[in-house]
């Protein structure tokens, strides 16, 4: 745990994301390379959505098991990924008729 020193030393974007960002995770948002920004991102915030508004709340017991799982969210991150290539080729594709 880091002390009133250390936490003092911190950017505001690490004090935010420590706030955030569950005990599992305790590295520096802002070391973080931008790939993985642009990478996982989508993956971690989807499955933050179903963990904040669970449809059922059944829904909220599997969402936090779901949302600290590297895996899971590599998986999330991949199913986001297709949806957005899908899209843009069905755009590209309607454009040309």
């Amino acid at each position: 745990m880091a002390t009133n020193n250390q936490a003092s030393r911190k950017k505001l974007v690490d004090r935010l994301a420590d706030a955030a960002t569950p005990a599992t995770d305790d590295s520096d948002v802002s070391r973080r390379p931008i790939l993985w920004w642009l990478f996982f991102m989508p993956g971690k915030v989807i499955l933050w959505i179903q963990y904040m508004f669970p449809e059922r709340i059944v829904g909220v017991f599997g969402s936090s098991r779901r949302r600290n799982v590297p895996l899971i969210q590599l998986l999330y991150t991949i199913q986001f990924y297709i949806a957005v290539a899908v899209v843009i080729a069905l755009f590209i594709l309607a454009m040309q008729k």
